[in-house]
């Protein structure tokens, strides 16, 4: 894929960010701090959810053999970049209770011998499709291999069940068709802290997707044009978007720093910070308790 200066790449997670609020959306994918790095914030429930899937995709490329003892290391060291403050963390117990929490999606990921036995299809690390008008598909999958109906695709989840209406694993459907041309795929949650089978979740059609899809990447395209991110509050901020602007201003703390993989720095916010008048408090701030992938 050639170089274009003007490509807006679209996600799932940046989907979802520009459906809560505009100003939640810019802060997340287009503002730059002065290092030039994405800011991020940290909570007890996101690290967890790096640290498992992080653990799960390095093991799952690693050259090494595929034993218990390969992924209980690979998690340490992963473990070690999120421990305290790191990871969100304001208590040694909290830490504790979050980390065998991990241990146990990844002693549940472990009795599943199909994932070590199997080998999935490999796709690029960074897929990307072009849309047309300079919009660009992407996001970051878990796992797809091929079966006898044709490709199989499936998400690890470490928080909450995801809403019915959830359009990821139809734009991961499209993304792949594209990739391996193919339209003969089907789509799986796997839900690593409540048990061992896997959720199949139908997909809408292909084609539709790809339609609702380059509408809602001309909306974001047009705003991203004329800088339009207003917060969806009308007020200077709002539930999805306040904590990231206490961030912007100045009120949070840097914790950590990965200008290589994720290129971006890690913040948390202390409670007592952020000041914001009840009137604008539309529902309470969500704990984000997955990946945005």
């Amino acid at each position: 894929m050639a170089f274009n200066p003007n490509a807006i790449f679209i996600s799932p997670s940046s989907l979802a960010d520009f459906d809560k609020c505009g100003q939640l959306y810019y802060y997340r994918n287009v503002y730059r701090s002065p290092r030039g790095l994405k800011i991020q914030l940290i909570n007890p429930s996101l690290a967890l959810g790096q640290a498992v899937h992080d653990t799960l995709e390095q093991f799952l490329k690693s050259s090494e053999p595929r034993t218990k003892e390969e992924l209980n290391r690979i998690f340490e060291f992963v473990w070690r970049n999120l421990t305290g403050e790191k990871g969100g963390f304001t208590a040694a117990d909290e830490e504790k209770s979050f980390r065998e929490r991990a241990l146990s999606m990844l002693e549940r990921f472990w009795a599943n011998l199909h994932f070590r036995e199997v080998e999935p299809v490999k796709i690029p690390g960074f897929p990307k499709v072009e849309l047309g008008n300079d919009l660009i598909l992407t996001g970051k999958l878990d796992w797809i291999e091929k079966d006898a109906d044709g490709y199989h695709i499936i998400d690890f989840k470490t928080g909450k069940e995801e809403r019915e209406d959830s359009p990821q694993l139809s734009i991961y459907a499209l993304l792949v068709s594209r990739l391996l041309g193919t339209k003969k795929i089907r789509t799986s949650y796997w839900y690593l802290d409540k048990g061992t089978d896997l959720v199949s979740v139908p997909t809408v059609d292909i084609e539709e997707t790809l339609v609702n899809l380059k509408k809602k990447g001309e909306i974001v395209k047009m705003v991203r044009e004329t800088h339009s991110f207003r917060c969806q509050s009308g007020q200077e901020s709002c539930w999805a978007c306040r904590d990231m602007l206490a961030v912007v201003q100045g009120k949070g703390k840097l914790v950590s720093m990965d200008p290589v993989n994720r290129k971006q720095e890690i913040y948390i916010l202390p409670k007592e910070t952020v000041a914001v008048e009840p009137s604008i408090l539309t529902s309470p701030t969500p704990v984000v308790e997955d990946l945005p992938f």
